[in-house]
């Protein structure tokens, strides 16, 4: 089969492909509770015969090929953001609170949409196609339970999509390298010694020890770190003070750093603690710092990336897919999948037309148009990566 039969016969599914869409829409869930959404999903693969094993609200299940391999994984993320949707959507959440803000609910039909269609050449595939239908990503981090159960075992190649907005439809892009940052969050609290605020050398001010962080902490990002390398570190929330006469004894700040390098990652978590606690003990406070560990970054392979532009290149044009020049600060759980197995990550224009609502707002609008590209893509890239694909 070659690339533009594939095209067609997703083409052919964007009726049911839709419904899918449409029918998760109105079902958006919080990571590790998508029930809704895993009957759904279990739901749809009896109807094509495809067996599955699930655990907890995850769903993988398995096309048998008629050869030995290589055998190759597609994932989708399945959760929903707590946002409310706003009326006039004809198919909005009926989950109050609940929306799909991140396009899961795209992912998720676009993985439906490559299970009916590689199901139906089963008898043609040399390897197997693993679905894995992945919870939480947004909240706990689905990907690395998921892979320390053993999704990727036998595994030879997985890919993942997200839709992306700041693209309109017909338009793809990806990087080499990093893609997304690694997430850390750092909560720091000040202990100071209150006092009177007309007599504060009684005290030990936590306020103000707290400002003084702030300011040093941002000297690793513009002094120790090189301008050529991606770090952000942002503290969001800061609380602390029980009255404007009052030296505060207690500060609490929580923050989170980005990196795209994993020894720049470590370096700045251990300075971190470093500088809070030098400096807190300079000015005569204490300092507790817990630094908890988020997603890792997400590393494509270089030969996986190449495949998506080639093949993305023959589906839509080269001129229609861009490499990134920069990664994202923000997280993404994939990166796990592709730790110890080859693969790639790639992204989907989803617009109408630009400027566009961003990911993760409540006026978010996706373009329904983009999910049988999504679908012959992924599609592509395993009957490739099995050497099924002609042309």
């Amino acid at each position: 089969m070659d690339i533009s039969e594939l095209r067609a016969r997703a083409d052919a599914l964007f009726d049911w492909t839709r419904a899918q869409r449409r029918a998760l829409h109105r079902i958006p869930e919080t990571g590790f509770r998508e029930f809704k959404t895993q009957a759904h999903i279990t739901g749809v693969l009896d109807e094509l015969g495809i067996p599955y094993t699930t655990e907890r609200t995850w769903v993988i299940g398995e096309i048998e090929g008629a050869g030995r391999g290589p055998n190759v994984a597609l994932r989708a993320d399945i959760d929903a953001l707590p946002i409310v949707e706003p009326q006039g959507c004809p198919f909005r959440s009926e989950h109050e609170g609940w929306m799909h803000a991140c396009g899961h609910d795209v992912h998720t039909s676009v993985l439906l949409g490559a299970a009916k269609l590689l199901n139906g050449l089963r008898d043609e595939l040399p390897g197997n196609v693993r679905l894995l239908f992945q919870p939480a990503e947004e909240t706990y981090g689905g990907a690395l339970p998921m892979v320390q159960a053993g999704a990727l075992n036998g595994i030879d190649a997985v890919y993942g999509l997200h839709v992306q907005p700041y693209m309109t439809v017909g338009t793809i892009d990806t990087r080499y390298g990093c893609l997304n940052a690694s997430t850390d969050e750092i909560d720091v609290t000040v202990h100071g010694r209150s006092a009177h605020a007309a007599r504060p050398d009684e005290g030990v001010d936590a306020l103000t020890c707290a400002a003084q962080m702030l300011t040093a902490l941002q000297t690793l990002i513009s002094r120790e770190t090189s301008p050529l390398k991606s770090a952000v570190l942002t503290f969001g929330l800061i609380e602390g003070g029980e009255a404007r006469n009052v030296i505060c004894d207690r500060v609490t700040m929580k923050g989170t750093l980005r990196t795209a390098d994993p020894a720049l990652r470590a370096r700045l978590k251990a300075r971190v603690p470093e500088v809070c606690r030098g400096l807190a003990q300079a000015m005569g406070a204490q300092a507790d710092v817990n630094i908890i560990t988020g997603y890792s970054p997400l590393v494509n392979h270089d030969a996986e990336v190449d495949r998506v532009f080639r093949l993305g290149g023959a589906l839509l044009g080269k001129e229609h897919c861009e490499l990134r020049e920069a990664p994202s600060m923000g997280g993404e759980d994939f990166g796990y999948f592709i730790e110890d197995v080859p693969g790639a990550f790639w992204h989907l224009g989803c617009s109408e037309k630009l400027p566009a609502p961003s990911l993760h707002s409540k006026d978010l609008v996706i373009d329904e148009r983009c999910i049988p590209i999504g679908v012959a893509m992924q599609c592509a890239l395993v009957l490739d990566r099995m050497g099924a694909l002609e042309g």
